[in-house]
């Protein structure tokens, strides 16, 4: 693929496919004609990433890497899964945005400007929402099960987590990481992370060619979900949990071990009547669940400790400020000027939520 001034590109397609080469010509002619339609015809690139195809996707696509100056192609060695292989197309991404969607003709390229228009309207994020899906009656079902919980459980406000269809400003994706199955959830994790998320309504056409690769029911991304609130809550304070689980078991234990001790030692000093602590069971279940509770309190104390040497190295990424920015805290008296305007890095400094 040639190279694009970097000053033209603006919008990056990723997609990521597997076993898909029927579908690959027309989506490349739909595509061009979507961005020509709204005048970016060289202000784009279809990044493809093949996940390990054992058809044809791959020798076609790299086919149109030359003869189309738009197109690129990363292969992967073997079947990794979406999540890697939109990783891998996020990191060579070149575009100020970057939309994301599948390669089986299901979401339709003709609804791109309609992704465009909605994340210029201010969002960081805006994800594709398939109020009338083309699918067997299981999955919708399935579907509006997962969505369901997932809005419940998350608090974020989107109808179909599972659209792999939409668009994203690049410095979201620089925040991130996806792995597993979190591609579900890449809005709530940009959401979490402070970043602005919306959705718009668009179309969903049958499969053309080939089957899903995808079962019905996919219960792991319940467990996903949890994973990512889970990190989220207790990431940055991972004591607050231990702590929290341990102290359930280390306090009743610590309270029934003492009242053992004290009774056996009014005991043995004849103020008491006949205890023999050897023989209650309640002891040894008490010794077990105290050290337990010590047990879950050690990691607990361990992940602290590196949190405190990694955090100084990453406070930029963890509060979503650049790097690079200049917070400016105060006016400058070197200049009369300086007195009459904020600086631009103070400027910058508010827009990232900095006083």
């Amino acid at each position: 693929m040639m190279e694009h001034p970097s000053s033209a590109l603006r919008y990056t397609i990723v997609v990521p496919c597997f076993n898909e080469a029927d579908s690959i010509p027309e989506l490349l002619t739909r595509l061009r004609a979507a961005f020509v339609s709204i005048g970016a015809e060289k202000q784009f690139e279809v990044l493809f990433v093949n996940d390990g195809s054992t058809d044809e996707t791959e020798s076609l696509i790299r086919l149109h890497t030359s003869t189309e100056d738009f197109v690129g192609l990363i292969s992967l060695r073997r079947n990794c899964g979406k999540s890697l292989a939109l990783m891998t197309g996020f990191r060579a991404a070149k575009g100020e945005f970057v939309i994301t969607m599948d390669s089986d003709l299901q979401d339709r390229p003709e609804d791109i400007p309609r992704l465009i228009a909605k994340i210029e309207e201010g969002f960081d994020v805006v994800s594709g929402w398939r109020e009338k899906r083309q699918d067997t009656q299981t999955r919708s079902i399935g579907s509006r099960i997962f969505n369901y919980a997932s809005r419940a459980a998350s608090g974020l406000d989107l109808h179909d987590f599972n659209c792999g269809f939409k668009i994203y400003r690049k410095r979201v994706l620089d925040e991130i990481v996806v792995f597993g199955q979190y591609h579900r959830y890449i809005p709530l994790i940009a959401h979490l992370a402070g970043f602005k998320v919306g959705e718009t309504l668009i179309g969903n056409d049958p499969r053309k060619y080939g089957s899903s690769k995808f079962v019905t029911f996919r219960y792991e991304g319940l467990f996903d979900l949890v994973s990512i609130l889970f990190t989220h809550r207790y990431g940055l304070s991972p004591l607050h949990f231990f702590g929290t689980l341990a102290a359930i078991l280390i306090i009743p234990s610590a309270l029934v071990i003492a009242y053992f001790f004290i009774s056996q030692a009014l005991y043995l000093a004849g103020a008491g009547d006949t205890f023999m602590v050897g023989t209650r069971p309640l002891l040894l279940l008490s010794l077990f669940t105290f050290l337990s509770g010590v047990l879950v309190l050690v990691p607990g104390f361990i992940c602290d400790f590196i949190l405190h040497h990694q955090i100084g190295s990453r406070i930029e990424s963890i509060i979503g400020l650049s790097k690079s920015l200049e917070i400016s805290s105060g006016v400058s008296r070197s200049s009369p000027d300086s007195q009459e305007r904020p600086s631009a890095s103070a400027d910058a400094g508010k827009r990232h939520g900095v006083d």
